[in-house]
């Protein structure tokens, strides 16, 4: 039984510091199964990697929405490699592996060179079909075997008013 407000105040305090505990410990439980900053982002780019794994590209297709109005947003993401303006036989050795996007619109015989790592954009394409070959390359821009796909779209006719 309790005799004072003394005795209220520790029970009232032992109640709250209980709560406090299962919290923190409920909290450190779920961050321990939240996935880390290196499983989303991947390694640090300021620490070597020992035998990287091999570049890869994935390229979806152009945004549907966009293609009704002619206008061609290609969306990419790159694995084992980084997109950066960075140029040169030295930066062949640069690790965690640096490179860039080329594109080829319809065959074209030289290439879009693009550094930035956003989505492609193409706009005043005629009506018709077309095609693009995204391929990455190194930084002396040689392909990157195993890294290079075709978009096929085709830009609708303009609307009749």
């Amino acid at each position: 039984m309790l005799n004072s407000s003394k005795d209220i105040n520790i029970m009232t305090s032992a109640k709250g510091r209980a709560a406090v505990i299962g919290i923190a410990v409920a909290l450190s439980a779920l961050s321990a199964s939240a996935q880390t900053a290196k499983d989303i982002k991947g390694a640090t780019p300021l620490v070597a990697i020992q035998n990287e794994a091999p570049a890869q590209l994935v390229v979806d297709p152009p945004i549907p929405e966009q293609l009704a109005l002619g206008r061609v947003f290609i969306q990419y993401r790159t694995e084992n490699l980084r997109i950066l303006p960075v140029y040169g036989k030295a930066a062949l050795e640069v690790s965690p592996r640096v490179g860039h996007l080329h594109y080829y619109l319809d065959g074209q015989s030289y290439p879009t060179v693009d550094s930035s790592g956003e989505t492609v954009v193409l706009v005043g394409l005629p009506s018709g079909p077309h095609k693009v070959r995204l391929e990455l390359a190194d930084t002396i821009h040689r392909p990157i075997p195993g890294c290079s796909k075709v978009v096929e779209f085709i830009i609708p006719a303009p609307q009749q008013k």
